[in-house]
């Protein structure tokens, strides 16, 4: 795509980056695209080939966008777009009233307005879509841009615009044209993407943001803000704008006055529907839309319930997931904590058992000791008194010691005078030895004598008869 130094609506060229397809106007809010449209001159000369011709409808719409095609449209958008449009301009301007949509496609909005009770008309740049439209609507249609057109100033109490805004080369001159053709009360009814001031691109695509579907930088070459918005039309004189909830969440949906605007009631609304044929069967629509919107805000409410609850029951369920893996590791735990607590039991009855073992022990431990240490006290006590006559005996020993003393000096010399007699005894014994020696040779020669003597064979045989 060409690239292009387009500078804002408001005047300002010096416009920062927001995007590879937008630049951004820190002056009013606005996005401006920084590619070359794909049609700058609103004529159309080749309805197959110019590229708000005939293909745009089919090809582009279909193929390119993944919209309906323009048949289909015609028919889908009464019950949806239509209705809401037409509701809301109601409650703010009631037929009679001239009106005229620009860029009005198929028709069916001009059509819905007429049968309302408003001398509509519409207003394509293709003629063959100006030719569809009134074959499908039976309704006048106007061929080329507003700027071409013969209308009277002041003679229009509507002018609608609904996703043409954004696509004007020249926002404010165009829309400056379509206030010259409005009554001094007259209502601009437009719907435009509406970017939110101050979000990002990265954000935007960070939270897939619906608003990037409308980043169709060949056609859509200006995206408003509410700021921008009001900036457009403060600067062309109407300063009174009424924001209305748009069919899509990334729209808005304005209307815009020189003069304030005034609600109408419900039953006025009624009232000027009831005047026509036609008005009573655009009621009926409304009533069945309205029955639609309620069981569409139901069906919504109960899908948001619904999701709500889905989102309770899924937390409920993960917590549920989460108790069961706690109560498993519970369980595990408290397994783990009684087969501590069995063996903490079984160790405590052991050591009670080996403390009362032991404390038995104990005690007649302490039984035999107090026993030993009665005896031993005795024992101490006999000792006592053993001792005391101990050495009470020791005393008269020492005595009786002296006096052996005394007693073993006298047998000292006695023993001194026994051994000199012992000498003299030795000496005598030694002489007694050898007479004794002397005897003992002699009884010897004596003995061997009577030993031949016994053998001689009268001995023997003396001894034989017993006589010997």
């Amino acid at each position: 795509m060409a690239q292009s130094d387009r500078a804002c609506w408001c005047g300002n060229q010096d416009l920062s980056e927001f995007s590879d397809l937008y630049r951004r106007c820190a002056r009013c809010q606005t996005l401006v695209t920084r590619i070359t449209p794909a049609q700058d001159d609103p004529h159309i000369h080749n309805d197959d080939q110019d590229f708000y011709g005939k293909e745009y409808w089919f090809k582009h719409q279909v193929q390119d966008l993944g919209f309906l095609n323009i048949n289909d449209r015609a028919r889908s958008d009464l019950s949806e777009r239509c209705a809401h449009w037409m509701r809301t301009l109601l409650k703010y301007k009631l037929p009679p009233g001239k009106a005229l949509e620009l860029g009005c496609a198929h028709g069916g909005f001009v059509a819905m307005l007429k049968r309302a009770g408003f001398d509509a008309s519409g207003l394509e740049l293709s003629p063959w879509v100006v030719d569809f439209a009134k074959k499908t609507f039976d309704i006048p249609m106007l061929l080329g841009p507003l700027e071409d057109q013969s209308i009277a100033p002041a003679s229009l109490d509507v002018i609608a615009l609904m996703d043409v805004l954004e696509h004007l080369p020249d926002p404010a001159g165009t829309m400056g044209k379509a206030l010259e053709l409005l009554k001094d009360d007259g209502i601009l009814l437009i719907q435009t993407p509406c970017y939110q001031e101050g979000r990002t691109h990265e954000q935007m695509v960070r939270e897939n943001d619906l608003f990037l579907e409308q980043f169709k930088a060949n056609e859509h070459l200006n995206l408003f803000s509410q700021t921008s918005a009001r900036e457009l039309f403060d600067r062309l004189g109407a300063r009174h704008i009424a924001f209305e909830p748009p069919m899509f969440g990334y729209d808005m949906f304005i209307l815009v006055s020189r003069r304030p605007l005034k609600l109408h009631e419900t039953a006025q609304i009624e009232h000027a529907l009831s005047a026509t044929p036609d008005g009573r069967m655009i009621q009926a629509l409304l009533d069945g839309d309205n029955r639609l919107r309620t069981l569409r805000d139901q069906h919504n409410q109960t899908e948001a319930d619904r999701a709500k609850r889905l989102e309770v029951i899924g937390q409920l369920n993960q917590q549920v997931q989460q108790i069961d893996a706690d109560r498993s590791q519970r369980l595990s735990a408290m397994q783990t904590l009684q087969q501590q607590l069995q063996q903490l039991q079984e160790q405590s009855r052991q050591e009670i058992a080996s403390a009362v073992a032991q404390r038995e022990l104990t005690a007649t431990e302490a039984a035999k000791r107090l026993k030993i240490i009665e005896q031993q006290a005795g024992q101490i006590a006999q000792i006592e008194m053993d001792r005391a006559n101990r050495l009470s005996i020791i005393e008269t020993l020492s005595a009786e010691v002296q006096q052996f003393q005394e007693a073993a000096r006298q047998r000292l010399q006695v023993i001194e005078q026994q051994q000199q007699e012992m000498t003299q005894l030795r000496q005598e014994t030694t002489q007694l030895r050898q007479e004794t020696s002397q005897l003992r040779q002699e009884l010897q020669s004596l003995t061997a004598s009577h030993q031949k003597l016994l053998n001689r064979p009268a001995v023997r045989a003396l001894r034989r008869m017993g006589l010997a």
